[in-house]
């Protein structure tokens, strides 16, 4: 017969229950409850910890990404033939301007990349390395008293020296722990010091914080209520998500331009290179370089510069948008990346001859000036040199793929700078 609640009693049909009976029920709804709510937690536990577990994977590979990103910006910063000269402190006295300029430019990088420290190290004749440059505001001893930094074995630096390029999750010295990578600095194939850059590692700490609190918030909302632990859960699944979308960013963006950077790029070249395994579907695969753009860093300064690349970015991006007669089939992007200091990549899904190609990189040329505005396009005659190749057609290696059209934008700025060329075999047999 059907249970029933009425008023404060269980009525079983239509006789009362005893006393004894309603406790059992009672002890019985309970438990059941208990029960439920439990393992509805012990679920909810599980998926938390396991997107703990996966958000601290990507932590680690985005903290990895920016401590790479960041020695190469600072990389691009660092004149090489300049630090090869600065041995003593004499020399960086003799140089200061170009010094002090370069050392501000570091300081401005640590501040807009969130970096704890930026320095660069050189070894010196007598064996010992030195620092050249150091971001930290507090020590001043830069070749002087404090004398050679001590290298131990197996040393992130030391394997920089070394010509790899490395990353410390967990690196500990004199001065603290820190998340901490390194690139060689190279000159002439030669390496001649290496950059470091020093991210604080309580990141990690924030990252274990807050998942303890997530899972205390979500234990609180499941013992008060099943309504309050949804929409906790919701919240924090909404809160994952911003992370996880932040993180992507900083791994797969470029901090300039915001453009897709190099691994974004190669990630999705490998994307479509193996959906295209059977079908080759085809797609064109431009390499556009600046014409004349070190003419605006050195005569404008790198600010004018990076604004000048935010345009340029903005308008490449654009093209995609009004390029009506070239958009790729559902489900497939057009991209263009930042790859290179002033080096871009645009990927037009679809196109399959060298035809169509030539049309898209016309176009893009004949509106540049029109739409791309900046002040110093026109003053210091900054123009875009295209190399183009086609997948299968040329390769159907997106790596080779990338080779050729880079052949073939040398050769447009060989035939005069602002122009377009498309990759032929021949162009390789030239500058083999």
């Amino acid at each position: 017969m059907p249970l029933l609640l009425q008023g404060s009693n269980y009525i079983y049909g239509d006789s009362d229950m005893t006393h004894s009976q309603q406790h059992k029920l009672q002890i019985t709804g309970v438990l059941t409850v208990a029960v439920f709510f439990a393992v509805v937690l012990g679920i909810v536990l599980w998926m938390t910890q396991k997107n703990s577990e996966d958000l601290r994977e990507m932590l680690d590979s985005s903290i990895q990404s920016r401590l790479v990103s960041t020695a190469h910006a600072a990389l691009e910063i660092i004149d090489a033939d300049r630090f090869e000269t600065y041995n003593t402190v004499a020399d960086t006295v003799q140089d200061a301007d170009a010094y002090q300029e370069t050392l501000a430019r570091l300081r401005k990088l640590q501040q807009d990349t969130g970096s704890k420290y930026i320095y660069a190290l050189k070894q010196l004749d007598d064996g010992e390395y030195y620092f050249v440059f150091d971001t930290d505001l507090e020590d001043q001893a830069i070749l002087q008293d404090e004398g050679p930094y001590e290298m131990e074995d197996g040393d992130l630096l030391g394997k920089a020296f070394l010509g790899k390029e490395s990353v410390d999750m967990d690196m500990q010295d004199e001065w603290g722990r820190y998340h901490t990578g390194a690139v060689p600095i190279r000159k002439n194939n030669k390496v001649i010091g290496v950059i470091g850059v020093d991210i604080d590692n309580t990141l990690w700490e924030k990252s274990n914080e807050s998942a303890r609190n997530n899972i205390w918030y979500l234990t609180i909302a499941v013992g008060l209520a099943m309504l309050v632990m949804l929409l906790l859960t919701s919240i924090l699944l909404r809160r994952l998500q911003s992370a996880q979308d932040k993180l992507f960013r900083l791994a797969n963006y470029d901090v300039v331009t915001g453009l897709p950077n190099r691994q974004y790029l190669m990630n999705y070249l490998a994307k479509i290179a193996s959906a295209n395994n059977k079908e080759k579907a085809p797609f064109a695969l431009l390499f556009v370089d600046l014409d004349n753009f070190k003419k605006v860093n050195d005569n404008a300064g790198h600010d004018a510069g990076d604004a000048l690349l935010r345009h340029i970015a903005a308008y490449l991006d654009g093209v995609h948008e009004n390029s009506k007669a070239f958009r790729p089939a559902a489900g497939v992007l057009n991209v263009s990346a930042r790859v290179g200091g002033d080096e871009f990549i645009q990927v037009f899904p679809g196109v399959a001859t060298g035809t169509d190609a030539a049309i898209i990189a016309q176009k893009i040329l004949d509106n540049f000036s029109s739409q791309a505005l900046d002040r110093y396009i026109e003053k210091y005659k900054v123009g875009l040199s295209i190399g183009i190749a086609l997948y299968p057609f040329h390769s159907d290696n997106y790596n080779v793929l990338i080779k050729y059209a880079d052949i073939a934008m040398y050769h447009a700025k060989r035939d005069g700078k602002n122009t377009y060329c498309v990759y032929e075999d021949e162009m390789r047999g030239k500058d083999a």
